[in-house]
Parts: structure tokens; C-alpha cells; sequence
């Protein structure tokens, strides 16, 4: 502190700062080490952030934005329904979409830290689970009319332990409405003993530093992180856009799909970048609909990737800087209840990410991008049944497998491994690992041929995943976007290649022959032996008139097998002598070849 101790020192400011990260990174570490599910322990589908006394979410070094976003507004919940009953020893479960959280398969456990009988911080521990005791075996009730239907039990902050010790009455309902009792209570006990090592750590830093340096260390570093955002939000031109994208209709429930409009303003007088979603369509009877936590999550992200500042503190003081409009009642808004909001971390909330992304296009050209992939299909199945291998034991969770991401960008290809507004932060799960746990065999998982959505700068390639079923059959459920309307290329950049799902027959345990294509939006799919299923995960699109990319680049893509040598020709312009080992740019041809393209172009008025 300076002499009247209303200051901390810039050096202790950036040590309680990491002290505080590294804690969260630690709880983090912990959760994914003891969780029981593949989609927490290997997909890592969890995030944690620690809050101050108030809910406002201090850091979140890693996890989902999707989860961690709008992390102050489950912490403000929190002490919005318990106020000054929260007690040493407490711990609190929280999936309500209608208080703050994202969907219902994200349980977050809330503990409070205590000092001198008062809430310093709030360790957040959020985990996706493997099941939440839906009516149908999965997380992502898309076709669910309401909250009823989608079957899953509502926690608003529900006091899950009392003196450190388990409220059983809770632990018993949890458990009967659970298709996997023992892997929910052992994910429940590796986010909670997370967040007790959180407590724990923090509980040493205030003893360490005194109650009144922290409090001082809150407020600063909140009002460092505004300042810091402004600074950053100033270097933005004046400006403002609109743009649209359009999800995939939902059979019997949305035919015309549903289209997410967002006005962006960047205002660097006032230091603020304004979301405004106020446009869009009413809630609908269905899983889709976004909420709070998840619309302003898509913005915030969004607007944080197009400033791309990787050392800004990821704090409220930071993050109120973003203002994130949104109405009631809306299917891109804040749900209300008894909408479902089953799949709100996906799909839509990946649209209205991109919205935001697009519209900055139009204010700035740093990092002007096409749209970002669309799905959440076939290798992100839940899968459920029972496996014989070992005693006809019941199994349940979600794949995270096989996915591609990101859309070109204005000087980069589009990121491989970015999965929409997931941003990269899944990990995919081991084939052998799965092929172990579950009774499935995986006979193809590799990027498509031919699958880019080509431009001076590619969109991510789209992967082709083919999963067959072994001595037991396998119940599939996936919510797959982007066949319909797949990503949009971007100053004359091509559109992603479309999401697509299939089911084929198999032949000795590996060949493979095509029975049908399978919606996108199904109702549970059961894969007897014998049979596989199949999904393309949709690419992203391209950034820039491909005739304009490097010819060397397109040489490399065909050499690592991602494009053919026709594709080259045909979207690039870009001939290549095939007689050498590695191929090589015939430079002449090549200029012949985009030559007669332009010139195809120009008849045709494109």
C-alpha cells in the first residue's frame, strides 16, 4: 500500500494477480485429473474462475468462454438468492439457465471463502456433464418444447454441502434422476474437491497479505482491467454494422431456421463496444434458445478475439466494457422460463459469436474473418446403451471427436482445432481411449479431401468422422448445424463445405457401404451391430479470392492431402507439374489458368 493506504505497489498488484490465476489454473488441473467422464477428464468440458465478494468474476485463466464469460453472473446469483447466509463450509450446485448459468448440463459449484465472517472471493467450478437425467440420453435436447419435456432437474444455487459436509437429501434426488449415478457423483466430488483447494489457497492469501489489501487489490485490479479495455478499445475506428447468419431449420418446430441479427458499435470516445441484439425473434418451443450467460459470453468473446490483446485482464472491470443488449424473452436473449435452453452453449450462441465476429468486417479490416464452422454433429454425439464387455454396465456421455473450426482470416488460414465459440479450448478425446471405454470402433477420423472453404486465406478444413458399433447396439444423439446454411466465405472466399450425417452398412468390421444420409436434427438413433455412422463436420469458410492465394501454399495443402490437384486447378488457378517428387508450381500455366478463370468470371458477372 502507499502511505495511506488506499494503493497497492504495480509489483504486489501483479503478484496477487498471478497468485490468484495460478489458483484457478490449479483447481482446474485438479478437476480434470479426478474427473470420472471422458467429456470432463479427456474432452476437458470445464472451466473454473474465481469471483470476488460481490460475483464479479476476477480471472479465469482457462475453460470455456462459453462457461466463463459471464461467470459474475452465476456469482451474483449466488448471493442474489443467499445474501448473508452463506457460511464456512457451504457449497452450492448451479445449472439454472434463468439465474445465470449457460445451459442445465453445466453444473457449476459455488464455495464461498470466508474471513472474519465475510465472502472475499467465490471459487467457480464449472464441469459439462455426462448426464443430467433428460427424458432422452442426452444434453442437448434440441426438439424439447419446454423446460418440462427436456426432463432435466433445475439447481438455482442449491446448498449441496453444509459444514463441508454432503447434503444427502440432494445427493439422493441427484442421483435417482441420473442414468450414471456413481460417474455424476464422481465428477461432483472432482469439482468440489476443486473448488476446496480453492478455498483453501485463497483462505492462505488473505491470511498472507491481510483482509484490507486484498479488498484493496480487488478494487484496483477491476478498475485496471476498465482501463486497460478502453486503452484497448480506443485503437478501434468509430463505427458501426449489422450483420446476419441463419441457423438450420428445426423439422416441425422452425422450418425457416432461425436468423441471429446483431448491431455492433465501436465507441473509442467512450472506451465501449455495444452488442445490440434487440431484433431478433421470440422465444420458440425448443431447446435453442439462448440465455444471459450465453448471448453475452458469444459477444464478449467475439469482440475479444477482434481486439485480440492476449495480456488483457480477464475481469468485470474488463468485461463491463463490452455491453451485450438483449431482450427477454427472445430465442437470442435472456431465456425465460419455461423455455428450454437445453442447447444453449452451441448452435445459436455459435451463430450470434459470429454475428458479432462478421460484423467488425465493416469497422475494421485488422483480422477481418469469414464465418467460423457450424455443427455439433455425429463426432460430438452423446452416446448411451449398455456394454457387454463389461457386464451389460449402462454408459452415457458426450464424444468430443473429430471437429474442425476456424474461417480464414484477413494474412492466416483459419484455425484447425478452433470448434466455433468453443474457441479451441476442447481437447479431442483418444480413439483408443474411447474405443476401450465404449463399445464403438472408429474406422475413419481424417480431413476431407476437397473439404476447405478456399480463399487467399482457407477456412479450416472440414473431418470426416465413421464410428461402427461392435457386440452391442449404440444410441446416438447430436444437434448438428451448417448443412443447410454452412459457413459464409468472405471477400470473394468460398463457403464452408456443408455438415452432413450418414449411416452405412459394414463389411468385415472395417469396409463400409452408404445406406442413407440421416437428418441433422434426429431423434435418437439406434446403430445396431453391423451398421455405422458417419458425419462430415463442416469447414469454415474462406477469406479473399482464392485466385489471389500464394501458389506455394496450395502446393503445400495438396501435399499434405488436404486438397486434390483438380481442386487446385479449378478453385486456385494454380497448376502443378506432377511428374516431381512433392509436386511443383508450374508458373506459367498457372498464370494461363487464372487468366481464363478472371475471365469466366467477368462474362458471368460474378
Amino acid at each position: 500500500m502507499d502511505r495511506n493506504g488506499t494503493m497497492i505497489e504495480p509489483y504486489l498488484m501483479a503478484i496477487l494477480a498471478s497468485r490468484i490465476g495460478n489458483i484457478s489454473k490449479q483447481m482446474n488441473n485438479i478437476m480434470i485429473r479426478s474427473a470420472r467422464s471422458s467429456v470432463l477428464a479427456l474432452g476437458r468440458d470445464c472451466s473454473t474462475a474465481i469471483c470476488d465478494g460481490k460475483g464479479d468474476v476476477l480471472v479465469f485463466p482457462t475453460g470455456f468462454p462459453s462457461h466463463t464469460g459471464a461467470a459474475s453472473l452465476v456469482g451474483r446469483s449466488l448471493l442474489e438468492i443467499h445474501g448473508d447466509q452463506l457460511k464456512a463450509g457451504d457449497a452450492y450446485l448451479h445449472n439454472s439457465p434463468y439465474h445465470g448459468n449457460s445451459h442445465p448440463a453445466d453444473y457449476t459449484i459455488l464455495v464461498p471463502v470466508m474471513y472474519d465472517g465475510k465472502c472475499i472471493f467465490i471459487c467457480f467450478c464449472k464441469g459439462h456433464q455426462a448426464d443430467i437425467g433428460n427424458s432422452q440420453p442426452t444434453t442437448y435436447s434440441a426438439k424439447a418444447k419446454d423446460v418440462y419435456e427436456e426432463g432435466a432437474i433445475i439447481w438455482p444455487g442449491v446448498r449441496v454441502q453444509k459444514d463441508y459436509k454432503d447434503v444427502q437429501d440432494i445427493i439422493r434426488i441427484a442421483k435417482m434422476r441420473i442414468r450414471v449415478p456413481n460417474v455424476w457423483y464422481g465428477d461432483y466430488l472432482a469439482m468440489l474437491g476443486a473448488a476446496r483447494i480453492g478455498e483453501r489457497e485463497l483462505t492462505k492469501l488473505i491470511e498472507k497479505y491481510g483482509k484490507d489489501t486484498i479488498g484493496l487489490f480487488i478494487k484496483q485490479w477491476h478498475e485496471y482491467g476498465k482501463q486497460r479495455m478502453i486503452h484497448e478499445i480506443k485503437k478501434l475506428p468509430a463505427g458501426s454494422s449489422s450483420y446476419e447468419t441463419t441457423h438450420d431449420p428445426l423439422p416441425g418446430i422452425l422450418p425457416d431456421g432461425v436468423t441471429v441479427k446483431v448491431n455492433v458499435k465501436a465507441d473509442p470516445n467512450k472506451g465501449i463496444v455495444e452488442c445490440d441484439f434487440m431484433e431478433n425473434e421470440d422465444s420458440k418451443p425448443c431447446g435453442l434458445n439462448m440465455c444471459e450467460a450465453t448471448l453475452t459470453s458469444a459477444a464478449r468473446y467475439a469482440v475479444l478475439c477482434r481486439i485480440c490483446a492476449p495480456d488483457l485482464p480477464h475481469c468485470e472491470g474488463a468485461l463491463s466494457r463490452i455491453i451485450v443488449k438483449m431482450r427477454k424473452g427472445s430465442i437470442v436473449g435472456k431465456a425465460q422460463h419455461p423455455f428450454s435452453s437445453s442447447v444453449a452453449t452451441t448452435n445459436v450462441a455459435d451463430r450470434a459469436f459470429t454475428a458479432v465476429l462478421c460484423a467488425f468486417n465493416q469497422i475494421t479490416d485488422r483480422l477481418s474473418m469469414a464465418e467460423p464452422h457450424y455443427d455439433q454433429g455425429v463426432s460430438l454425439s452423446v452416446i448411451s446403451g449398455k456394454d457387454s464387455r463389461y457386464g451389460n454396465k449402462s454408459y452415457i456421455t458426450q464424444m468430443v471427436m473429430g471437429y474442425s473450426g476456424g474461417g480464414g482470416i484477413n494474412g492466416h488460414d483459419g484455425y484447425l482445432h478452433m470448434s466455433g465459440s468453443g474457441g479451441g479450448m476442447w481437447i479431442s478425446n483418444p480413439i483408443e481411449m474411447m474405443e476401450s471405454k465404449y463399445p464403438v470402433l472408429f474406422l475413419e477420423q481424417e480431413i476431407l479431401l476437397d473439404g476447405i472453404g478456399s480463399g487467399k486465406w482457407d477456412g479450416s478444413p472440414a473431418v470426416k468422422t465413421i464410428i461402427r458399433t461392435m457386440a452391442d447396439p449404440v444410441t446416438f444423439m447430436y444437434v448438428a448445424d451448417g448443412h443447410f446454411y454452412p459457413s459464409k466465405g468472405a471477400e470473394g472466399g468460398y463457403n464452408g463445405v456443408p455438415a452432413q450425417a450418414m449411416l452405412f452398412e459394414t463389411k468385415d468390421g472395417i469396409e463400409t457401404k452408404f445406406i442413407k444420409s440421416l437428418p441433422t436434427f434426429p431423434d435418437p438413433i439406434n446403430v445396431e451391430p453391423g451398421k455405422a455412422i458417419g458425419g462430415i463436420y463442416s469447414s469454415g469458410g474462406g477469406f479473399g479470392d482464392p485466385l489471389e492465394r500464394d501458389p506455394m501454399l496450395v502446393r503445400h495443402r495438396v501435399n499434405e492431402g488436404w486438397i486434390s490437384v483438380q481442386k487446385a486447378a479449378d478453385a486456385y488457378g494454380v497448376v502443378l507439374k506432377t511428374v516431381s517428387e512433392g509436386y511443383a508450381v508450374d508458373r506459367d500455366e498457372t498464370e494461363k489458368c487464372r487468366r481464363k478463370l478472371q475471365s469466366h468470371r467477368n462474362r458471368i458477372g460474378e
